[in-house]
């Protein structure tokens, strides 16, 4: 490709000038935006540690871990009483409940 007649001395350049500016641009902006989140860790750097001192009974999610522990506790209990009976005794208080229930829904389904 022939050089211009203006262009003899000049090299080409490989972008355009406003997109070398644009460039420019922007690389400093985000540098500064660098520097901003630098400068403000270095303002706040105990932001994400936890203070032992108190902060556990404000804790939200130790105030639930606490109301679970005790939800739980009565239903272990409940859990332990019936554990005398057989298993033979079990199954006979389990298929009677079913079919009382199942005598129910007939019952009600007949009737409507």
């Amino acid at each position: 490709m022939p050089a211009r007649p203006g262009n003899a001395g000049r090299r080409r350049s490989r972008y355009h000038r406003s997109v070398k500016r644009a460039f420019a641009w922007f690389a400093g902006l985000v540098g500064i935006a660098a520097l901003g989140r630098v400068l403000a860790r270095r303002r706040h750097p105990a932001a994400s540690t936890v203070e032992p001192s108190g902060v556990a009974a404000d804790d939200p999610a130790e105030v639930l871990r606490r109301k679970l522990a005790d939800k739980r506790q009565p239903e272990l209990q409940v859990q332990e009483a019936p554990a005398e009976e057989t298993l033979e005794e079990r199954r006979a208080r389990v298929h009677a409940k079913a079919r009382a229930a199942i005598d129910e829904m007939d019952d009600g389904g007949s009737a409507a």
